[in-house]
């Protein structure tokens, strides 16, 4: 097992139980404890968790940053929007690849194309276009991350980079000059740069609060995508800053 999928399974492990031990983990990856103390200390290094006697406990902030669910109530009306304007973007026929996040979630309730097929490692996306009868949809493999509600993972980034895609939609983390397009976790970061390199077009999905914020892991440059959509809150001064280095949308829907 490679350490990023073990890290990814710890957090999972983390996210069911709150609190683990070294013990606990060594004896379920059949590993030294010394390599699950250096695992937890990478992971403590990102703010992922907390280190305690002989174990971890997950950190709140990571809970907040991904914790799916909670995160599909805030700002609405700002997503509602940027959801309704990326799915009009999609044509009928197209191939398309959808990541993970709420504002692709929402998308996907929006997508009024006829015979498109999806690629997506979203368990909702999946479950939402299910009952479309004229989309086609493959389901990317590798581990789930439970509180992100996503599949990630090497065996999902091998998977991408075999197809091909007419348009990619992902979300972010962060929107940030220095650090270009970011989020919170490596394995995250790539299979989106994944879906970015094999795709004529990409667009990013973000809401406004985003920009002038990086995260931990970078995903890509600004000259690798077509285009950033975020909503009408985005302020004229982010606005002229970040033109210059990408085209921005404001959906004022």
């Amino acid at each position: 097992m490679l350490k990023e999928e073990r890290l990814l399974k710890i957090i999972n492990k983390l996210n069911l139980t709150e609190t683990i031990t070294i013990k606990e983990l060594a004896n379920n990856f059949d590993v030294s404890e010394s390599t699950i103390r250096r695992d937890l200390d990478e992971l403590a290094e990102k703010d992922y968790v907390k280190r305690t006697h002989g174990g971890a406990i997950l950190i709140e902030k990571f809970n907040n940053e991904y914790n799916f669910i909670k995160k599909t109530k805030e700002n609405i009306n700002e997503k509602t929007a940027i959801a309704k304007y990326a799915a009009d973007l999609v044509k009928n026929g197209d191939i398309i690849a959808i990541n993970s996040s709420t504002l692709t979630y929402l998308m996907a309730k929006e997508l009024k194309a006829k015979n498109v097929k999806v690629i997506t490692n979203s368990v909702d996306i999946i479950v939402e276009l299910s009952n479309k009868n004229d989309y086609d949809i493959s389901v990317l493999g590798g581990d789930y991350f439970h509180i992100a509600r996503t599949i990630e993972g090497p065996i999902t980034e091998k998977q991408i980079r075999e197809m091909h895609f007419d348009k990619a939609f992902l979300g972010v983390n962060g929107i940030d000059v220095n650090l270009a397009l970011s989020t919170a976790s490596p394995i995250e970061a790539s299979s989106k740069k994944a879906m970015i390199d094999c795709s004529n077009k990409s667009y990013i999905l973000s809401e406004s609060n985003k920009f002038d914020n990086a995260s931990f892991y970078k995903i890509a440059d600004f000259t690798d995508i077509t285009a950033i959509i975020s909503d009408k809150n985005l302020s004229d001064k982010k606005l002229k800053k970040y033109q210059q280095y990408a085209k921005i949308i404001k959906s004022n829907l």
